[in-house]
């Protein structure tokens, strides 16, 4: 469902659920669902109830009045509060009457609907119970419309031989991901993958082999991902995945995770007996460094991949360098570093002065550290090796650098506690 539609429903349900409180005459009213993916139902509509009790309510199926007729799908009139089967701490009602109703959908209680506090003091009669289970099951309709346009948008944005996202839904996440990321001042990182041989496959085996090589592709990059990456069949054999909140040392984590899993994939049969194995290109380039833009950053890892190709497959990282040029260069270059020296403690070498031979921006930036000044050379700890980070601060400095590396929780400790002021909080 679109952002219009999901908007429709929504105002659907503020509708339906004011007339039913208006229709019974109640003063107290809520509106409780069942949470995706739990069996807990939490507020989602609700009358005379403080802000906080809206957000931090949480009702268990069997559990209290609403989890009774969750769970027994009946619903549920009381005229005296004290015979109701309320259990000792849920609370109490001013009222001596209420009225609850389950929303059932394919036999599944999806919510409850509940009134109290009837406005004239009187007890809520059969008439009311009648009108709020008429009330429901327009409500229950409404979540079914809303449940098959978000199936509908699912499918829509889904492609269907790997059940990856699509290229449709990759342009507007990777849209939305880059102006996140401007806003929060973050690291966006973009991977493109392409199966190597992949025409060989189709022209030696079929496209029923070369289908079965793009599944086992999915599955390795489904296996390898993070919880919020957004994993995606750009087109014909080439893949992207978009890493949110991620520089080139967590993107290449991750592509390493899907390398290990391609080389583990179950293959056909016609390339095991083959022994071939499945060998895939990736590129990785970062947002806002070295694409200033969504269509840059495709372009700057679609060719990365391409030098992964050419290079006989496997991982190129398309790195900015801030020290070459005025607007800085792009260059291409593997993750294989040699790593640069361990400093364990680096609060016992790091002071206040030497900080201040650095712009906080940039130790900000970089989670940049200064525990060393030798004449013209600063040494700097840095979570990992990074050229780019050296070579910007050698360019705003005007000191070579000699980096080391050290744990990215200590320095950005250290660094935080040099830059705060004596005596403030």
């Amino acid at each position: 469902m679109d952002n219009q539609g999901q908007s429709r429903a929504e105002d659907l349900l503020d509708s339906i659920f004011k007339v039913a409180t208006e229709l019974v005459r109640g003063e107290r009213a809520s509106l409780l669902l069942r949470e995706d993916n739990s069996t807990d139902f939490v507020i989602a509509r609700a009358v005379g109830l403080a802000d906080d009790v809206k957000r931090h309510v949480r009702v268990r199926t069997g559990e209290g009045v609403a989890g009774l007729v969750a769970a027994s799908k009946r619903p549920l009139l009381v005229r005296d509060a004290t015979t109701a089967p309320i259990q000792a701490g849920e609370g109490t009602y001013r009222s001596d009457s209420f009225v609850s109703v389950p929303i059932v959908i394919d036999d599944e209680p999806r919510g409850v609907l509940s009134v109290t506090d009837r406005q004239d003091g009187r007890p809520f009669d059969q008439a009311d119970l009648e009108m709020l289970e008429l009330v429901a099951g327009h409500i229950g309709a409404v979540l079914v419309q809303q449940e098959q346009g978000e199936a509908l948008q699912r499918l829509a944005e889904t492609d269907p031989l790997t059940w990856l996202f699509n290229r449709r839904h990759f342009d507007r996440r990777l849209e939305a991901e880059t102006n996140r990321a401007l806003r929060a001042e973050h690291l966006l990182a973009l991977l493109m993958l392409d199966v190597d041989r992949f025409k060989s496959y189709n022209d030696r085996y079929g496209h029923h082999v070369g289908d079965l090589v793009l599944k086992a592709v999915a599955t390795a990059v489904k296996q390898a991902v993070r919880l919020y990456d957004v994993p995606t069949r750009y087109g014909g054999d080439e893949f992207a995945v978009i890493l949110p909140d991620a520089d080139t040392e967590a993107a290449t984590r991750v592509a390493r995770r899907i390398l290990e899993k391609a080389a583990e994939a179950v293959l056909p049969p016609e390339l095991v007996d083959v022994r071939e194995h499945l060998g895939l290109s990736i590129g990785i380039a970062t947002f806002p460094r070295p694409a200033g833009d969504a269509t840059a950053l495709v372009e700057a890892a679609d060719m990365a991949m391409y030098r992964a190709k050419q290079s006989g497959g496997g991982i190129r990282v398309w790195e900015h360098s801030l020290g070459d040029g005025p607007r800085g260069a792009i260059r291409q270059r593997t993750m294989n570093l040699p790593p640069a020296p361990y400093l364990a403690d680096p609060a016992r070498l790091a002071t206040a002065e030497l900080q201040l031979l650095l712009p906080s921006v940039l130790a900000s930036e970089w989670n940049a550290l200064v525990v060393g000044r030798d004449g013209q050379v600063l040494t700097v700890a840095l979570p990992q090796p990074n050229p780019a980070a050296v070579d910007a601060i050698s360019k705003v400095t005007g000191f070579a650098v000699y980096p080391v590396f050290s744990n990215p929780a200590d320095i950005e400790a250290t660094r935080k506690r040099l830059r705060t002021p004596a005596g403030a909080k």
